[in-house]
């Protein structure tokens, strides 16, 4: 069986794959990722893990295609990869101290077969001073993040606490991405797992 291709240049989605033992091959779509105006978070995150499944599925027939993509929402604002370091002790000092969603979609697709699905968690921020913010902004970690963060890096240090699944946070929600590709038989093809 040919293995999956993961539509993201995500090293944090690549890190997953690896980590579960899956064969794949990464080929990152180019698509316009802006909102649409008033477009609720996790609206957006389905619909541009399905336009980048879609995309590289159309150009490899037969073949399982991932996608997924993540955001950070406070009161319903979208908080995606900051534009500059202002813009990132901005989106910084939004959300500490308080609670925040975050929001990964996915999109597993062959062909015709398209499975799509948002998955949150939320998170809680400690309260961080502007220095603080921008002591972390200055490492250069927050910069390629959904909302100027990475849970996994230096901003653990700010992290009260994580309601939901800790790998959605990160950008791909492993949970329920392995019981879909166990129901679709495809984790036994992959990797030999009883069904």
């Amino acid at each position: 069986m040919m293995p999956l291709i993961l539509a993201s240049g995500s090293p944090r989605r690549k890190q997953w794959l690896e980590s579960l033992s899956i064969p794949f091959e990464i080929m990152a779509p180019d698509i316009d990722e802006t909102p649409d105006e008033a477009e609720d978070p996790a609206d957006l995150v389905v619909r541009l893990a399905k336009g980048k499944a879609a995309l590289i599925s159309a150009a490899n027939p037969g073949r399982w295609v991932l996608a997924a993509d993540t955001t950070v929402a406070v009161d319903h604002h979208t908080l995606n990869k900051p534009a500059d370091v202002e813009d990132a002790v901005r989106m910084l000092m939004l959300i500490q101290g308080r609670r925040h969603e975050v929001h990964t979609g996915m999109c597993l697709q062959c062909d015709q077969n398209i499975y799509a699905f948002v998955d949150t968690a939320e998170v809680f921020l400690r309260p961080l001073s502007e220095a603080q913010a921008r002591w972390y902004v200055a490492s250069g970690e927050p910069m390629d993040k959904a909302g100027s963060y990475a849970a996994q890096g230096i901003a653990a240090l700010f992290i009260e606490r994580i309601e939901g699944s800790f790998a959605t946070v990160m950008g791909l929600p492993v949970e329920r991405l392995s019981s879909l590709l166990q129901e679709l038989g495809l984790l036994q093809r992959w990797i030999g797992m009883p069904g």
